[in-house]
């Protein structure tokens, strides 16, 4: 049953709602901010009613902050001041669905959480499409490049299992993010030459025209990717992967998380370019180290300590996957297609 969350500093007020409404709902009290802020870290919540006028922390920005840390928690305000400029703030700082004045009549209240619970059912579902939807979408785009391109494929894989392990180690929230972003950062290199993606990778030198290809896929995965719905934070950090690290002070939220993910396939990329060609993870640290500037010293450190607790596991490891002769005429249409589409929009632009 999807829990409901009281927050009144009259202890009183809640606990008389919670015994008059546990028959029908699962019902938890807090008696301020600051309490139900804490019940948030450790569960999660359906619908949460507030009192506005609150100490320490008023209904308003007690709301705001529960849409930042559980945007998917349909949020009631109930207060004693029914004036237009509190009901005005409390819609658009804290996007409260529903407003009432104190005392609210019990008929009310329980026809406003139906309301809610329902809300939050229609946004938990729709969440639930588009996740798959994401998943489905980012499922056929590895195999593409899987078929297409096995090379950068393997990569990939390789980087994504680096990306995980720092970013587990660095304890970094939403972590799917850059999971994404490493299984996915290769996706551009549809539009490089399998030949200078062997060259590369092999540490082979490469002709102008040939690096330019591989500083260009980049900002073709990114254009590919950006305008999927909840891929456009993944798609910057694809897009900025070969950027050297320049400071994080002064990033907000949104940012910051984009220039992480990026920084962290800046340096899983450089490790396994090194390693790739015959380097050892020592020496491929010693060597990045001596590039220390170029890279986020925090990501670093924590690759370094993934790596001193590494134990040797050759056979995770993917250098490449050929592919099968169904894939190929099953992808390949689509990347020429998809290639196709960007040169157009190239051109338009």
């Amino acid at each position: 049953m999807e829990t409901i969350l009281l927050v009144d500093d009259d202890i009183r007020v809640v606990s008389a709602l919670q015994r008059r409404l546990y028959k029908n709902y699962q019902i938890e009290i807090a008696g301020c901010a600051a309490e139900a802020l804490e019940a948030f870290a450790a569960s999660s919540y359906a619908v949460v009613v507030s009192d506005l006028q609150m100490p320490g922390m008023n209904g308003i920005d007690f709301l705001s902050k529960v849409k930042e840390i559980s945007p998917e928690t349909v949020r009631i305000l109930l207060t004693g001041q029914a004036d237009l400029q509190t009901a005005i703030a409390a819609v658009n700082e804290g996007s409260v669905f529903r407003f009432h004045t104190k005392p609210c009549p019990e008929e009310l209240l329980t026809k406003t959480l139906d309301a809610a619970l329902n809300q939050h059912r229609l946004i938990t579902a729709e969440r639930d499409v588009l996740q798959q939807t994401l998943m489905g979408t980012v499922g056929v785009l590895v195999e593409i490049l899987a078929a297409i391109q096995p090379v950068a494929f393997g990569r990939a894989w390789r980087v994504r299992q680096q990306v995980r392990k720092v970013a587990l180690e660095m304890k970094l929230a939403d972590l799917w993010q850059f999971e994404a972003a490493a299984i996915l950062s290769q996706i551009g290199c549809i539009s490089v030459d399998p030949e200078v993606l062997r060259k590369y990778g092999a540490g082979e030198g490469l002709s102008a025209g040939e690096t330019a290809q591989m500083l260009a896929h980049p900002q073709v995965g990114q254009t590919l990717l950006q305008q999927i719905p909840r891929l456009h934070s993944v798609s910057q950090m694809i897009g900025r992967q070969y950027h050297e690290f320049n400071g994080i002070a002064g990033f907000q939220p949104g940012t910051y998380a984009v220039a992480m993910g990026a920084e962290l396939l800046h340096i899983t990329l450089d490790f396994d370019r090194l390693t790739g060609i015959g380097r050892s993870p020592e020496d491929a640290l010693i060597e990045m180290r001596r590039n220390a500037p170029q890279y986020n010293p925090d990501v670093l450190a924590a690759l370094e300590r993934v790596q001193q607790a590494a134990e040797p596991d050759g056979a995770t490891e993917v250098r490449h996957r050929e592919p099968t002769e169904v894939e190929r005429r099953v992808f390949r249409p689509i990347a020429e297609q998809v290639l196709r589409s960007l040169k157009e929009e190239q051109a338009i632009d």
